[in-house]
């Protein structure tokens, strides 16, 4: 799969505006995607969400992979609209209901988890400090509707990993090393937390 074949742009990065706490947009390699969701299977009944989503390509792989509903959350006003550029062009060309994918202009710590939201994407899009609301949110989402809820990391930094396994009840179920080519580093790996 790539935007091609999804009819989707993604891979242009603007000069834009930084906020604090939230890290530069950066496209998930299709080959990382592969290689994640190889690791995991999805359900008709999850509900997906990619916090820092950018331009949205990973939204629209797991739509396409799994036909699951699917969700975006960005920060940033200008690739939000990309996003819903490339929503029009991925529907109009692969059919699909449209309300299946979805984007949200918002800080990931203020959007309030939903009962069916349970697979959780992170390419390390903040700083810890946010990544802590965010968790916390939907621990407390937890509260209300039990259910198994993942948490995918993409390049994790060591202090998302510490706070998961020294202060939740996440239990890695699996850590993926990326294969690079030139260069071992740790950081390029995916985790996959459940609760």
């Amino acid at each position: 799969m790539d935007d091609q074949f999804l009819h989707i742009q993604t891979t242009e990065i603007k000069d834009l505006p930084l906020f604090s706490n939230y890290y530069p947009y950066e496209p998930t390699p299709y080959d990382v995607l592969d290689l994640c969701f190889d690791n995991i299977e999805l359900a008709q009944d999850d509900c997906f969400v990619d916090f820092g989503c950018g331009k949205g390509r990973v939204v629209f792989y797991v739509n396409h992979r799994y036909h699951i509903d699917t969700l975006g959350i960005e920060i940033n006003k200008n690739y939000i609209q990309d996003a819903y550029q490339n929503k029009m062009q991925y529907v109009k060309n692969h059919h699909l209901a449209e309300k299946s994918v979805n984007f949200l202009n918002a800080k990931a710590e203020q959007y309030k988890i939903q009962p069916t939201d349970n697979i959780f994407f992170f390419f390390n899009p903040f700083s810890v400090q946010i990544f802590r609301k965010v968790i916390y949110n939907i621990l407390k989402s937890q509260q209300g509707n039990s259910r198994k809820i993942y948490v995918i990391l993409y390049y994790p930094s060591f202090e998302y990993i510490q706070y998961l396994k020294s202060e939740t009840k996440f239990k890695v179920i699996k850590d993926v090393l990326v294969p690079n080519q030139f260069a071992y580093n740790t950081h390029e790996r995916i985790m996959i937390f459940e609760y």
